[in-house]
């Protein structure tokens, strides 16, 4: 299935592109692909009046209104005509007069070529025109509720390059980070800004920021551990062979390797294995932070259990 608009607001992370080859240059001319053409349409939302997502404010998810407004920011004017230009204008002269041709140009409200038709001369083609592309949302449950995005689209050789370079609320808002689970141990050691910042720079694809703040959670949570104990020597695997009894005994065994990955250079890794291993490293800290207030929870019960009994006590003596 084609990407549409929901995968670009719900899916796409900001400053990364999608790109289309329209128009491939083939015996010096450029022949449309109307199947790339309906790909491109598809994703910036042609024939698409609604946006599924979570409304952060109605705490549930639902359509979405879409309204749209095309324009060119490098020419500093707004259009309520939704035309992206291809081509320059066109004059030759006829018998006896000049004709002129208007510019080929995609209008996205109704995904037809107007104006010159292709095929293309590359004299014609135009290159390194941007337009911009912003969105309106408002939930259909309550129409107060509103989100925006913008998104660039670049035309470069026959190619559309789409960008989404902005968006508002983060996805983070939308899809409801739960930050403060956690917040009473980690403010204990100093790390829930940490933590926050961690999921921040993931979801906006700053992968080196990420885990430099998971590495910091950890290290605080040895140190924490750690207390005042005298260790032989400062090295990581020593902090952690001598505090990991304090772990869930799931991970325990994993925290060495854990230590590892966050230590290898960001450079070292692709964009999908940094997407994976940070969902992997994140999970083993959320386990043992889930431990962990397990543990205190089970800690309070008990003393409210205790207090209880105590007082059953006193009563049958009387």
């Amino acid at each position: 299935m084609d990407k549409d608009i929901n995968y670009l607001f719900n899916e796409m992370p900001l400053y990364t592109k999608e790109t289309f080859t329209v128009f491939n240059y083939t015996n010096e001319q450029y022949v449309l692909d109307k199947e790339e053409l309906d790909k491109f349409l598809c994703l910036i939302g042609f024939n698409q009046d609604k946006l599924i997502t979570k409304c952060h404010k109605c705490k549930k998810e639902f359509p979405f209104n879409i309204d749209q407004e095309l324009y060119k920011l490098i020419e500093n004017y707004k259009s309520n005509i939704y035309n992206i230009d291809i081509t320059q204008d066109v004059t030759s002269d006829g018998p006896g007069r000049t004709k002129y041709i208007t510019c080929g140009k995609i209008n996205v409200t109704n995904g037809n070529i107007e104006g010159i038709q292709p095929p293309y001369s590359k004299e014609i083609l135009l290159n390194g025109t941007i337009h911009y592309l912003e969105y309106y949302f408002s939930c259909t449950n309550n129409y107060s509720h509103n989100y925006t995005m913008l998104i660039s689209i670049e035309f470069n050789n026959g190619k559309f390059v789409v960008r989404k370079v902005g968006q508002n609320p983060s996805m983070l808002t939308v899809k409801g980070f739960e930050f403060d689970k956690y917040r009473k141990f980690l403010e204990k050691i100093d790390a829930y800004d940490d933590y926050k910042k961690a999921d921040f720079s993931y979801a906006d694809h700053f992968y080196a920021g990420a885990y430099t703040y998971l590495r910091r959670i950890f290290e605080k949570m040895i140190n924490y551990y750690l207390g005042n104990s005298k260790l032989e020597d400062n090295h990581m695997d020593t902090k952690i062979k001598a505090v990991k009894d304090k772990f869930d005994p799931r991970i325990n065994h994993l925290l060495k390797q854990l230590y590892d990955i966050l230590s290898v250079s960001i450079h070292e890794l692709s964009e999908e294995q940094s997407k994976e291993y940070y969902e992997y490293l994140k999970a083993i800290i959320d386990i043992q932070l889930e431990y962990i207030k397990t543990e205190a929870d089970k800690d309070h019960q008990s003393k409210s259990l205790s207090s209880v009994l105590s007082k059953i006590t006193n009563l049958v003596k009387r």
